[in-house]
């Protein structure tokens, strides 16, 4: 069987890989599992600096259970309307500004700030991930260990 390689996406620095799976390590920030699988439109957004980036709801959230179900950490929540509408902000946020900034969170306009915006954030160094176990808008929870 062939394998083609694809692009993956650091979500806490946004280092690009391409090849058939994704680092388990990311190379440029050290951070575990942290690569999402994305597009080529999305890949030459972040190289170029600027959008076009187009994505549907369901790509998205099968993006981020698949960013879910390599962790042994946290998941997606189980609210599946909230995910729906989340992934439907990321989506709008895709065609007004060229990447899938969190819809939760404001852009300022600063590339480089607005960059720790893509969806999934770096979530697991905010103070509401440490405290209360979830996300800034609570798409990831702790996963409870047994």
């Amino acid at each position: 069987m062939i394998q083609f390689k694809k692009l993956w996406r650091c979500h806490v620095c946004l280092d690009i890989h391409f090849g058939l799976r994704p680092p388990e390590v990311c190379p440029t920030c050290l951070a575990q599992n942290a690569f999402v699988l994305i597009d080529n439109k999305e890949a030459l957004a972040i190289i170029d600096g600027f959008g076009g980036v187009l994505a549907s709801p369901g790509s998205v959230i099968a993006s981020w259970k698949q960013f879910s179900d390599s962790s042994d950490e946290f998941r997606l929540v189980d609210d599946e309307e909230m995910v729906q509408g989340l992934a439907e902000g990321v989506c709008e946020n895709s065609r007004n500004h060229g990447l899938k900034y969190c819809p939760c969170r404001m852009t300022t306009g600063d590339s480089d700030a607005d960059c720790r915006l893509i969806c999934p954030c770096n979530f697991k160094i905010q103070q509401r991930y440490k405290n209360d176990g979830e996300c800034w808008c609570g798409l990831y929870v702790k996963r409870v260990k047994p």
